[in-house]
């Protein structure tokens, strides 16, 4: 079953997630993404995104994110300043 994580992040903006996004390489190359999305809501970053599974999800934050946040120098900060949301998908449509 699909894996919904919602993570809205209070004073990260857009240059914050293309450094992270440029060292965490090609959505392409993220075994078990299937859906990513973002955007800037005032101060707010609103990162959607959704995995083959749990499993997935978990394994590229601890092996591939979680790695660059400390790179960054963010890590301890983006946890402090972030809440999650996460479920299972009942269902998923892709057009």
């Amino acid at each position: 079953m699909a894996f919904i994580h919602i993570a809205t992040s209070k004073g990260h903006g857009l240059d914050t997630f293309n450094q992270v996004e440029e060292k965490v390489g090609p959505r392409e190359s993220i075994d078990g993404l299937l859906v990513e999305s973002y955007g800037q809501d005032g101060d707010y970053l609103r990162h959607v995104s959704i995995w083959e599974s749990k499993a997935h999800k978990d394994r590229f934050e601890s092996e591939r994110l979680v790695p660059v946040f400390q790179s960054l120098g963010i890590a301890a900060e983006v946890m402090a300043t972030t809440e999650f949301a996460t479920c299972e998908a009942d269902s998923l449509y892709v057009r």
